[in-house]
């Protein structure tokens, strides 16, 4: 299940992915890209030889995607944004 990784994530709001989920496409695309991101992770810090640079790729990733969906839970994506210059 695509939601599970983020729902292990963020069990404070677990229910809540799985509510918004449900008609929230790009919510359930993101907890996909979030799943196949700590797969991946996971996977390159056991690799022999080890590879640094992905890792550190793939850690932003996660870390970036762990914002977006919070992000996206808040609400602040529709939210224009406003220059106060």
């Amino acid at each position: 299940m695509p939601l599970t990784a983020a729902m292990v994530r963020f069990v404070d709001v677990a229910e809540l992915i799985k509510t918004r989920s449900i008609s929230d496409e790009v919510l359930r695309d993101m907890c996909e890209d979030y799943r196949l991101a700590r797969a991946t992770l996971t996977r390159l810090k056991k690799a022999k030889p080890r590879r640094p640079a992905e890792i550190s790729e793939y850690t932003t990733l996660v870390s970036e995607l762990e914002d977006e969906i919070i992000r996206r839970l808040l609400g602040d994506e529709e939210r224009p944004t406003v220059n106060k210059e």
